[in-house]
């Protein structure tokens, strides 16, 4: 399961950094998608994932 959360985190803020649009736009819709978590720990997720992008 990390793998998959891995790859989402990793297309979704390379395809964000390319076309201008946040990481969490397609971070939250996929994760939501797949149904293991609830949605703040989706939002958490993403905020930390976005933020990590940004920093790097």
């Amino acid at each position: 399961m990390e793998l998959i959360y891995l790859l989402v985190a990793l297309l979704s803020t390379t395809i964000g950094a390319v076309s201008g649009l946040g990481g969490g736009v397609i971070i939250k819709p996929v994760l939501d998608v797949l149904g293991h978590h609830d949605v703040v720990t989706i939002s958490l997720l993403s905020s930390f994932t976005v933020l990590s992008m940004a920093t790097v």
